[in-house]
């Protein structure tokens, strides 16, 4: 404000005058001022004088010019355009490629189904599905929590802890945004007809499970397996030791009502909580009793804050919703997502901050 005001007493068309007000309203200490003088020089170096200007600090034009002015200008003009016009072109041939080359690399590997991907591809993808992941946990919450760094004025905690020692004396307590933590439970399909996309999901399971605390995950084909004590492990091939280790039905069929009545009769009192957000991974395809998943899918849209289905096969531009487990479920879900490439895992993922408590 002082520097705007100063305006009305100095011509801010004089940069000496633009400069000793500036120095002399912003500084308010010793140790700035070189710091000033370097930022203010920097900054307007990238503003040149005109040619004009230059002339008139001294310099005298040469005797050609004088002589003949309308040709010198005529030369440096084009001069001029020839310059620009070869800046141009080489910026045209270098800069343009080199980032459509990274960006198309990056573009094909967001877009690329996840049953294509290679061994490589996979590895390179773990990056960005824990960067999704991570997304998810730093959430904040409308809810408070004390804390002991410099951030918010609790001003409650500070009249109430105040009270003692009277209106003079007061001691400063923080409060900052809680981090919502969401409580999910992973509902994986791992039969034959999912097999091409089970590579990924594992590694998927697994950075879910380094990065979220309040994570269950089950395993279904035949029959649901709870594979959550064994995703405690720091190595990848150790989980994936322990899964085939446990997972007998691994690649077989799929019986979606008799593990949805496992899960909500051996593990609701464990898993389901009227905060968990259930997500199954599946594709719908169904051999097992209609009538049963449909009374155990009523059972767990009961028991849980929010149901996400999300089937990898709904990416394509002509899938429709014919299977019979599909059509049993989709009156119980909230979401029905597609989940085939990186793309639609963040729209999962932004889903998942939406709804989350």
């Amino acid at each position: 404000m002082d520097l705007c005001r100063s305006f009305s007493y100095v011509d801010i068309g004089n940069k000496a005058d633009f400069f000793a007000a500036s120095k002399c309203t912003l500084i308010s200490n010793k140790d700035s001022i070189e710091i000033f003088d370097a930022a203010f020089h920097q900054y307007w170096e990238r503003f040149p004088l005109q040619h004009s200007t230059e002339q008139k600090s001294g310099d005298e034009p040469d005797e050609d010019e004088t002589a003949h002015p309308e040709q010198s200008k005529d030369q440096h003009r084009d001069e001029k355009t020839d310059l620009a016009k070869n800046q141009s072109d080489e910026k045209s041939i270098t800069e343009p490629e080199s980032k459509q080359v990274g960006y198309s690399d990056r573009e094909l590997l967001i877009k690329k189904d996840f049953g294509a991907m290679s061994e490589e591809e996979m590895e390179t993808s773990q990056g960005v599905v824990a960067e999704l992941i991570a997304a998810l946990m730093n959430q904040r919450s409308n809810r408070f929590t004390p804390t002991k760094k410099a951030a918010n004025f609790d001003f409650r905690r500070i009249y109430r802890h105040s009270m003692p020692y009277g209106e003079y004396c007061l001691k400063l307590l923080y409060k900052k945004h809680q981090i919502k933590k969401p409580r999910l439970l992973l509902f994986c399909d791992v039969s034959g007809s999912m097999e091409r996309y089970s590579r990924f999901f594992i590694q998927l399971i697994y950075v879910m499970a380094r990065k979220l605390s309040d994570l269950e995950v089950v395993l279904f084909s035949t029959r649901m397996t709870n594979i959550t004590p064994y995703l405690q492990s720091k190595f990848i091939d150790e989980v994936i030791t322990h899964m085939s280790a446990q997972v007998h039905d691994w690649a077989g069929g799929t019986n979606i009502g008799g593990s949805l009545h496992e899960l909500n009769q051996y593990y609701g009192h464990k898993m389901l909580h009227f905060n968990t957000i259930a997500i199954i991974l599946s594709d719908g395809w169904d051999l097992g009793d209609a009538k049963l998943m449909r009374n155990e899918m009523k059972i767990l849209k009961r028991r849980v804050y929010k149901l996400l289905w999300l089937n990898p096969l709904k990416g394509k531009k002509d899938y429709q919703p014919i299977c019979r487990g599909i059509q049993i479920a989709l009156p119980f879900m909230d979401y029905f997502l597609p989940v085939h490439n990186l793309e639609s895992l963040a729209n999962v993922v932004k889903t998942l901050r939406t709804i989350s408590r």
